[in-house]
């Protein structure tokens, strides 16, 4: 059965070439569209991740400020200021920010382990225009910006991240459904040898193996195409942030094993599900 299921499904790749080859690449874009998506999401988590702390303004105190004077500062702006919410970024978190947004910092600020960064405490507030009386504070010695650019920043990204997605989920859906109409207008071409198959006694797996391998051999192609596109146009941006002092992007084992499962998973679910109807139609 096997061996008849191979050996029929090659004859419909032949005469179907052109197509086959067709709904591969119709598959492989959405799928590797997809994969760079996931990728350059997971690069954006942080900005992404600043949506919520639209009112959120970076505050750099003296380095030379004591423990005792930089507690009795934070207490000081707690009384007077009872609207604002404040949190002291450890020196430790702040090197590890600036590293991953700008790599070549990282041998500096692991070899001094952070000692040379100034305090830095992050105000939330309702109005970030407030923020601005801290300037004239000699405890001060710069405030980060008060406009919600951060906010800004995180909702074009995640709104780019969901056109991304949706422009795959489209056309993953449109090649899916292309492997279906395929296999049905397959289906109505060998609709005799069928008949008569089934007149035998054929069985409905011998029936239906020629066509899944047939669809299967498109999704094979589809998933390695997609896998080695990912990984292209990742290493492509990798490059591009690079040589603006950002960290590089990366495309995980475990996405591209999807990509390839995805690829021949599709394909065949759209198949199976033509055969089980049009079998269901010819019983009636």
């Amino acid at each position: 059965m096997i061996r008849h299921a191979l050996a029929e499904g090659w004859l419909l790749l032949r005469h179907r070439g052109l197509v086959s080859l067709f709904l591969a690449l119709a598959l492989a874009i959405p799928i590797g569209l997809a994969g760079v998506t996931l990728s350059v999401m997971r690069w954006l988590e942080p900005a992404v991740g600043t949506v919520d702390r639209a009112n959120v303004v970076a505050v750099l105190l003296h380095p030379h400020m004591g423990d005792a004077q930089r507690a009795a500062w934070l207490g000081s702006q707690r009384r007077d200021h009872p609207e604002w919410r404040l949190e002291v970024v450890a020196p430790e978190q702040l090197a590890q920010r600036l590293i991953h947004w700008f790599p070549y910092l990282k041998d500096l600020l692991e070899r001094d382990g952070g000692a040379m960064l100034p305090p830095l405490v992050e105000i939330t507030t309702a109005v970030p225009e407030s923020v601005a009386v801290l300037e004239r504070s000699p405890a001060v010695i710069a405030v980060g910006p008060r406009t919600p650019l951060t906010s800004l920043l995180g909702r074009v990204s995640r709104g780019l991240g969901i056109a991304l997605a949706a422009a795959s989920v489209v056309l993953l859906m449109s090649a899916v459904l292309l492997a279906a109409v395929w296999v049905h207008l397959e289906l109505y071409r060998h609709a005799d040898e069928i008949t008569i198959m089934r007149l035998v006694g054929a069985t409905e797996s011998t029936i239906r193996g020629p066509f899944l391998v047939a669809t299967a051999a498109p999704g094979l192609v589809a998933g390695a195409l997609a896998a080695l596109g990912t990984s292209a146009v990742v290493e492509a941006l990798s490059g591009m942030a690079e040589v603006l002092g950002l960290p590089g992007l990366t495309v995980s084992p475990g996405l591209l094993a999807a990509q390839a499962g995805a690829g021949v998973v599709l394909p065949l679910a759209a198949a199976v599900i033509t055969l089980m109807r049009h079998a269901a139609v010819d019983d009636e």
